[in-house]
């Protein structure tokens, strides 16, 4: 098994270390890795490049609020 350089994974990326455990994170949730050492190894080695991941972690966090039905009545007194 080769060896994995958080370093490396950081350059190539642009990400900094605590985006990184963020990015981590999202790869191990949506089964796109399957583990960290997994996910760092992709990363190291380019497989996302040109992947906005600070786009991604941010709507990965959205919660998406449900419609709320106004009711436009006129009331008459």
């Amino acid at each position: 098994m080769g060896r994995v350089f958080i370093e490396e994974a950081m350059k190539r990326t642009g990400i900094d270390r605590t985006n990184l455990i963020g990015v981590i994170a999202y790869l191990i949730r949506t089964k796109q890795a399957s583990g960290q050492g997994d996910a760092l190894k992709r990363l190291e080695s380019g497989q996302f490049d040109g992947v906005d991941f600070d786009e991604i972690l941010i709507s990965s966090y959205q919660i998406e609020e449900p419609a709320v039905a106004v009711l436009d009545e006129d009331v008459e007194d």
